[in-house]
C-alpha cells in the first residue's frame, strides 16, 4: 500500500499481524533511524541507514524491501544533490529487482526523471516521466505529469504541457493542486497570456513558501520573472530574480537545515505506513 508524502520517504513498518515471517531487526532500525534522520534535515546520515538498510536487504534476498531502501536511498542522495550517486543508486536497485523478477519499480523512474531534471537533461527526464505515468498509484502519476509538464515547459512544447496540466487538474490532493497551479502559470506564458501568468506564479509563490518547499518557491519566482518580462516590466523581473537568487545561494552553502527535493515521492507498501 501506497500513499504520498510531500518530504517522502519509503518506510518500512513493522506489521501488528501475528503471522508472518520475522521482521529483519537491523533492517527495520536502519530504515526508521534513516526516516528520523532526513525529517530533521540531515540526509547525509539517513543516507548511511539506508546503505546500511539495502545491505540486509541483499542478504535476506528480500525484493520488496530491496526496493524500498533503494529507493529512500535515492531519495536521501537526491536531496544532498548528488546527482551521479543518485543514478548509480537507481541503476543498481533495477539490477536487482530485475533479478528477482520484482516489477514495481515506477517510482524508482520518478526519482530518475527527477535527477536528470535537475541536470537538464530533459528528453530523459521526459522519457522515465513517461514511465512513471504509466504507474497504477494515482500520486505516481500525479508527480510523473508534473515533471514531464516541466519538462515540457522548458521546451516550450504547449501541447505536451496543456496534456499533463489537463492529467493533474481534476486532483483534490493538495501537492498535486500545487504542481498544478505551477503547469498552469507556465502554459498561460506560453500562451501569451503573460498578466495571468504573474498572478497565479506569484501565488503559487506564497503557498510554495508557506509550505516550507523553497525549491517549488524558486521555480515560482522565476516563473513570474519571466512573465514579469513578458509585460515589459524589467525592474520586477530584476527583482524576482534577485530573490530567487539570493535564496539558492545561500541553500547551496548549506546554511539551512533542510531542502525540499524536486519532486515529491511515495512511502512503501508496509502494513503501517507513514
Amino acid at each position: 500500500m501506497k500513499r504520498m508524502m510531500v518530504l517522502c520517504l519509503l518506510m518500512a513498518g513493522c506489521s501488528s499481524v501475528s503471522k508472518g515471517p520475522d521482521p529483519d531487526q537491523g533492517y527495520e532500525n536502519a530504515m526508521e533511524t534513516g526516516r528520523s534522520a532526513f525529517e530533521l534535515g540531515h540526509p547525509d546520515q539517513s543516507e548511511i541507514q539506508y546503505r546500511t538498510a539495502m545491505d540486509r536487504a541483499l542478504i535476506r534476498d528480500d525484493a520488496a524491501q530491496i526496493h524500498d531502501a533503494g529507493f529512500n536511498l535515492a531519495t536521501a542522495l537526491l536531496e544532498e544533490n548528488k546527482p551521479a550517486d543518485v543514478l548509480t543508486a537507481l541503476d543498481r536497485t533495477e539490477k536487482a529487482l530485475k533479478l528477482r523478477q520484482y516489477s514495481q519499480t515506477n517510482d524508482l523512474e520518478l526519482v530518475r526523471s527527477a535527477v536528470l531534471y535537475r541536470q537538464h537533461d530533459l528528453t530523459g527526464s521526459e522519457a522515465s516521466a513517461l514511465v512513471a505515468l504509466q504507474s497504477p498509484d494515482v500520486q505516481v502519476r500525479n508527480r510523473a505529469a508534473y515533471l514531464a509538464g516541466l519538462g515540457a515547459a522548458d521546451q516550450k512544447d504547449a501541447t505536451q504541457l496543456a496534456r499533463m496540466e489537463a492529467l493533474l487538474a481534476p486532483s483534490k490532493e493538495t501537492a498535486a493542486m500545487l504542481d498544478h497551479q505551477d503547469l498552469a502559470a507556465r502554459l498561460a506564458l506560453l500562451n501569451h497570456a503573460p498578466a495571468l501568468a504573474f498572478g497565479q506564479a506569484m501565488s503559487l509563490t506564497q503557498k510554495r513558501r508557506d509550505a516550507q518547499d523553497y525549491e517549488g518557491m524558486r521555480r515560482a519566482l522565476l516563473v513570474a520573472a519571466q512573465a514579469a518580462e513578458a509585460q515589459g516590466d524589467m525592474s520586477t523581473a530584476a527583482a524576482l530574480r534577485q530573490q530567487e537568487l539570493s535564496s539558492r545561494s545561500v541553500q547551496e552553502t548549506g546554511h539551512v537545515e533542510k531542502a525540499s527535493i524536486t519532486v515529491s515521492t511515495t512511502s512503501v507498501r508496509a502494513a503501517t505506513a507513514r
